[in-house]
């Protein structure tokens, strides 16, 4: 079975080699022209480039995963194993299905991104590499369902510096300066998010704080994770910050923005279909993470997100696969697909 084959093969985010080079070796056995592309991306292919009339359709999954090594079983018809929800079982569902399919009107890309789970450095390689007339990402959404939405995300670097005082002061030091300051961009946040619904809501995460006292001086690092919801000005947020910090120095990450893909397309009609087909009610779910839907989106083609997989299950120490949903999602894929053609 590719998917347990794929969970066996422990591959947190900068360790994916090994299982990039069993996916090129699978898929060279099973109809596919596989390589590992230059940043070190899992590459499988059906139909020659040059051919202009082929419709193509991009299928982007990710062979990275969180750390944390889960002993790999299956029980009860479940595998358990890190990566058999996020994000292995989307992947090799694309894979066979892909690989029983033959078309010459149709240029299939099948990618295997690295780390997703970092900085996504595998999604942006492909940027403008492809010219596909639909993408669909690998993540888990459920067998009956799509993800079409993503909030956006930044990262806030917040470090401040200054002279020790004695305990007694009035003043505050610079840890309680801080929390001041994070306590009051939390406050911005609540007031916007009045009376709006989660994925139209900012969030907010404080990731790592540290604070360090070498007797002459004091200073405190955070960082604080943001997510941004479709239509919120980031510079809004920007100018928020510079009012506030003080003489705090800040620095932010590379913006993800954020993403709501649109359902009146083939794609979305094809996914439809199929889940009706095999006895599902389609929904369409917005997700408050982020994903590679998010980089993607800049092909601006009709796109969805679509795995087999429990999403509450993602980087939990419980993360496992129900392999009758791997089926029943192998055979919607399969059945997509045949009507993009």
């Amino acid at each position: 079975m590719l998917v347990l084959d794929m969970v066996n093969i422990y591959s947190p985010t900068g360790s994916e080699g090994e299982l990039v080079d069993f996916l090129v070796n699978w898929a060279n056995k099973n109809g596919f022209k596989a390589y590992k592309d230059e940043v070190g991306n899992f590459i499988a292919e059906k139909g020659e480039q040059s051919e202009k009339n082929k419709k193509e359709i991009l299928m982007v999954g990710h062979v990275d995963t969180v750390a944390g090594n889960i002993p790999v079983k299956v029980k009860d018809g479940k595998l358990y194993g890190r990566g058999s929800v996020d994000a292995k079982a989307p992947l090799a569902c694309f894979l066979e299905a892909a690989s029983k399919f033959d078309n010459d009107n149709c240029r299939l890309v099948v990618v295997g991104a690295i780390d997703e789970e970092g900085e996504s450095k595998g999604a942006r390689n492909i940027l403008g590499k492809y010219s596909p007339d639909y993408i669909i990402v690998g993540e888990p959404s459920g067998w009956s369902n799509m993800n079409i939405g993503y909030k956006g995300s930044i990262n806030l670097f917040y470090n401040a510096k200054q002279d020790k005082e004695h305990s007694s002061r009035s003043s505050m030091n610079c840890n309680e300066r801080a929390v001041m300051f994070f306590n009051e961009l939390r406050a911005y946040f609540e007031d916007f998010n009045q009376e709006k619904n989660l994925f139209n809501q900012l969030g907010i995460k404080l990731i790592s704080i540290n604070s360090n006292d070498d007797g002459f001086n004091e200073s405190v690092e955070m960082k604080i994770n943001i997510r941004i919801p479709v239509g919120f000005d980031i510079e809004q947020l920007k100018n928020f910050v510079e009012q506030k910090k003080d003489d705090a120095a800040v620095d932010y990450s590379r913006f993800e923005k954020p993403v709501k893909a649109g359902k009146d397309n083939k794609l979305v009609s094809g996914f439809i279909k199929a889940i009706r087909e095999a006895g599902g009610e389609p929904k369409f779910k917005l997700r408050t993470g982020t994903s590679d839907m998010n980089i993607l989106q800049d092909y601006d083609v009709p796109i969805v997100t679509y795995g087999p997989g429990d999403a509450s299950l993602e980087h939990t120490p419980d993360e496992c696969l129900d392999l009758e949903e791997y089926d029943k999602s192998v055979r919607i894929m399969s059945s997509v697909l045949q009507q993009l053609m």
